[in-house]
């Protein structure tokens, strides 16, 4: 019995008519192989009339597909490396899928390959942990001093009296998000699943609104002394408000749904509302993306989400989009590098808060995110890589040879993957890497048979490893990095605090030009001027009856650094016994331009302690409050230091006119407590 091709060239022949050149077998096997085709020249055509087309037609697909089977493979290899690879500066090849199918494939080798190795679960599982899964410790800035407002709280032109905060920035120019922020006249608070919005009026200040960012609603003044009714849909979601913008009338709220809700899994999801009433807020788009949410930037009206995404089950691919139903993210804006090792994958998306009708461009790279730096052109991401391998098992899991996977994004047209590097150790947090003149500069804890070594990388363009400082501080680790223009000041740590002065000058041959050290250690820099660096971290002491140092309270230490071959401590203040945020997150840390001063939650804690002598149980004593201070004649001055009467935390302070307000969790809630500047 005759096969269709046998039956479609005899009904051809016995046409008597020619296909024209371009669909001849010649022609078309040419084209297939993409091989400029000779052109075939048609014979003379004959007198008989018939319709050939649809016959030529379909001979034309059944021959595509007769080829296709002989040679699809071949021809399909080349094709995916010509259309699919992704050269980056440096010379790194990313893939670029080019179906939903090639993913489920490439997630489908790694569990297999991961499968292999005894153990590989829990390895892999621990590894996952460690390397970002679950987010990280939370210009140019280029030199700009907190005396000119640059990469610090800054505020609008005008006195003091009608000025007021803004969150802590790295970098001028590139907004940063946070729980509380405030706009002059009212104060925005992330709490849970809602926002808590307070009238910023001194003594009077009350709370004046919520809004569920759940169910989109708006408590009205009225209703927003008591809290709303519990949320059991909000509650089982584990929906919560990580991070607030404002941009004039708008207010931007990014949420985690850590819930693994509906077909997407765990995701990340903004809300744009209108905020000019308070009273009627309404929310005016939204966008979500597939991931644990990492962190975000915003230049401008576009805001720039990280997150990080692990297939589950049989969901590869991940989602984005505006609205009630984002979208499937192109399989061709979903890359990889060589043979990953994990499914797991980052996912930026840029997405314009003020133009709703622009499509949100999203992008996709097998690894995860830890956390992100971002100046004006360039998002770098980050995360670390664990070698588990050589272990030994009675001795617990002990990391060695670890890894910072560091990937480079231009945002100066769309989202594009420019270049991709590995350094060794671990970066410690996005204050830990820098740009400058084209150059990234980036320190890094390593681990050399069990001791700490600390490093300090210069990059070019293409990531290339260009200049380097290694192995500097053995047996501690790197707790504070700042740079302003070609220097580094580090702050590494085991039982001193000793900060170390980089030249980077030459960023083919940094070097260190001095240190200083100081007890305790610094988790924060701040540059005051050319000559002058703060450091905000922990109070240390040696424990009894040992030679460990512990953590006993907050330290402030002013550092000297005109001679950067002889740094010195120019003064410094402890406070036993208490804490505050800004020891692990820069943006508790609020500065006045107008005051030139600095304010911090400061916090009290006293934990009781039963006396044996006596029989008597001495209970706790706690107190939220803040600290002000300035800098002035190279000595720190506590302008004031308040204690309030409540024992909860001071998470947050602001400051609009001359009034410094601070947020804490009280018994119903979030609340707000406020001191008149001194």
């Amino acid at each position: 019995m005759k096969n269709e091709m046998d039956f479609l060239k005899d009904k051809i022949n016995e046409s008597g008519v020619k296909a024209p050149g371009d669909m001849d077998e010649r022609y078309v096997l040419d084209t297939l192989r993409d091989v400029t085709p000779k052109p075939i020249e048609p014979e003379p055509k004959v007198k008989k009339k018939f319709n050939w087309k649809p016959l030529v037609a379909a001979a034309a697909v059944v021959l595509v597909a007769a080829v296709g089977t002989a040679i699809g493979v071949r021809i399909y290899q080349q094709n995916l490396i010509k259309d699919s690879t992704v050269t980056l500066n440096g010379g790194l090849s990313l893939r670029r899928f080019n179906s939903y199918e090639e993913l489920q494939d490439e997630v489908n080798r790694i569990r297999n390959e991961r499968k292999k190795t005894d153990a590989g679960e829990i390895i892999s599982g621990i590894s996952d942990f460690l390397s970002g899964s679950y987010g990280a410790k939370s210009d140019n800035y280029n030199g700009g001093y907190v005396s000119d407002g640059m990469a610090a709280e800054s505020s609008r032109s005008g006195s003091a009296s009608d000025s007021h905060s803004e969150t802590y920035k790295q970098v001028d120019g590139v907004d940063e998000a946070d729980i509380v922020k405030t706009d002059g006249k009212y104060i925005y608070c992330a709490d849970g699943s809602y926002i808590t919005i307070f009238s910023a009026e001194g003594d009077k200040s009350q709370k004046v609104a919520t809004l569920n960012t759940n169910t989109q609603n708006n408590a009205t003044a009225d209703q927003a002394d008591r809290r709303p009714d519990f949320d059991y849909e909000g509650y089982y979601r584990a929906y919560c408000v990580s991070d607030l913008y404002l941009n004039g009338d708008r207010m931007i709220a990014v949420c985690k749904d850590n819930s693994f809700y509906g077909d997407m899994g765990y995701t990340t999801v903004v809300h744009v509302y209108d905020i000019s009433d308070v009273y009627n807020i309404k929310e005016l788009d939204s966008m979500t993306q597939s991931g644990y949410y990492t962190s975000s930037r915003m230049i401008g009206d576009m805001l720039y989400t990280v997150s990080s995404y692990t297939p589950y089950s049989n969901r590869y691919v991940p989602y984005c989009g505006t609205g009630d139903h984002p979208e499937e993210i192109p399989a061709d804006c979903i890359y990889s590098v060589e043979k990953p090792d994990s499914e797991r994958s980052l996912i930026v998306s840029a997405y314009d808060t003020t133009d709703f009708s622009a499509q949100t461009e999203s992008k996709v790279i097998f690894g995860g995110a830890e956390d992100i730096y971002c100046n004006l052109e360039n998002l770098y991401v980050y995360a670390t890589d664990y070698d588990y391998s050589d272990h030994d098992f009675f001795q617990g899991f002990y990391p060695k040879n670890a890894k910072s996977r560091i990937l480079k994004i231009n945002l100066t047209d769309g989202l594009s993957f420019t270049a991709y590097t590995e350094v060794d150790g671990v970066i410690d947090d996005q204050y830990a890497l820098d740009e400058y003149n084209g150059n990234l500069r980036v320190a890094t804890t390593s681990n050399n048979s069990r001791r700490d070594v600390n490093n300090l990388f210069v990059l070019d363009e293409n990531l290339s490893v260009i200049g380097s400082v290694k192995d500097f501080a053995a047996d501690e680790s790197i707790k504070a990095v700042r740079y302003v223009d070609d220097t580094a000041y580090v702050i590494t740590y085991e039982q001193t605090d000793p900060l170390f002065v980089i030249d980077l000058s030459d960023p083919t041959a940094p070097a260190i030009l001095g240190e200083v050290k100081i007890s305790g250690f610094s988790t924060m820099l701040v540059p005051i001027d050319e000559n002058t660096v703060l450091g905000l971290g922990y109070y240390t002491q040696e424990e009894d009856y040992t030679d460990l140092e512990v953590q006993e309270g907050l330290k402030l230490a002013l550092f000297d650094v005109s001679d950067k071959a002889h740094p010195q401590v120019l003064d410094s203040l402890s406070f036993v016994e208490y804490d505050s945020p800004v020891q692990y997150d820069p943006k508790a840390l609020v500065y006045n331009r107008g005051r030139n001063d600095f304010v911090i939650p400061l916090n009290y804690h006293h934990y009781g302690y039963y006396d044996y002598d006596k029989d008597v149980y001495h209970d706790d004593d706690c107190h939220g409050g803040m600290l002000n201070f300035k800098v002035e004649d190279g000595k720190l001055k506590v302008t004031d230091r308040y204690q309030a009467d409540y024992t909860y935390d001071v998470e947050r302070c602001v400051y609009v006119g001359d009034t410094v307000y601070m947020t804490y969790q009280g018994y119903d809630g979030l609340a707000l407590d406020s001191v008149k500047y001194q």
